[in-house]
């Protein structure tokens, strides 16, 4: 009886009678690349919070999948966009709709925000986690990992539901001891809170919830270690442009 093929070889399968691609080259589109969330999970399980890891996780694979799918039909676009207007539209509407089906398969909105979302629930969890401990760097590098160098998108993302509401106001009633690491974590899960309480609205509440964020990274590489925003050029650039070129003393 065959041995049942890995995950990444069944995709790579269904991938390539979408698309007609090679198989090594759809194996090449569908290797990891959610190493970020991987560590985080670890990190999370280490200091035992395992339920918010395996659900990390789950989420993790669910984004992959649909975001391969995304890759594949821009792979096709790049190939045959100026010789095959007709093979590039029905391949990556193919594409598109199978990466929907993986979002939606697994309750998510396609159209939103909702897996990352849930990423940052992860991070605020994890940073909530190091704000609790003396010393809780790896912790919160971990967290800290989760953030894209770009305000506005994460002002986006921190503002999205997920699947089901989080609980976000459990960073007002953070305690624990008083090392640099330990405050500089709860400091950067009360600004994720804080973000994720900005109304959706407009532009005002947009570049609001996104100056908050830069707050929670800034305070997360505190926490890590790191010299403040340290390889996050556009979040400095937020920080100057729109912030005064200083974060709120709270």
């Amino acid at each position: 009886m065959p041995k049942k093929q890995p995950r990444t070889a069944q995709l790579a399968r269904q991938i390539q009678a979408v698309t007609s691609l090679p198989y090594t080259r759809c194996l090449k589109i569908c290797e990891p690349s959610h190493d970020t969330w991987v560590r985080l999970a670890r990190e999370l399980r280490t200091v035992g919070l395992i339920e918010a890891a395996d659900q990390l996780l789950a989420v993790g694979a669910v984004d992959a999948e649909a975001s391969t799918w995304y890759s594949a039909g821009g792979e096709i676009e790049g190939i045959f966009y100026y010789t095959d207007h007709q093979r590039v539209q029905r391949t990556y509407d193919a594409c598109s709709d199978a990466a929907e089906a993986a979002l939606t398969r697994a309750g998510f909105d396609p159209y939103s925000f909702d897996t990352a979302a849930e990423a940052y629930h992860a991070a605020f969890l994890a940073l909530s986690k190091a704000g609790t401990l003396p010393d809780g760097r790896t912790l919160a590098h971990a967290a800290l990992d989760m953030f894209a160098d770009d305000a506005t998108w994460c002002s986006d993302v921190i503002r999205s539901r997920g699947r089901d509401p989080f609980a976000y106001d459990t960073a007002a009633g953070l305690t624990g001891p008083g090392t640099p690491t330990a405050v500089a974590a709860r400091k950067a899960a009360r600004a994720m809170a804080r973000a994720a309480a900005v109304p959706v609205s407009g532009d005002e509440e947009w570049y609001e919830a996104a100056g908050l964020m830069v707050e929670a990274m800034w305070h997360a590489g505190e926490a890590a270690g790191l010299p403040p925003l340290e390889g996050r050029p556009n979040c400095q650039a937020h920080l100057r442009d729109f912030m005064g070129g200083e974060i709120a003393q709270r």
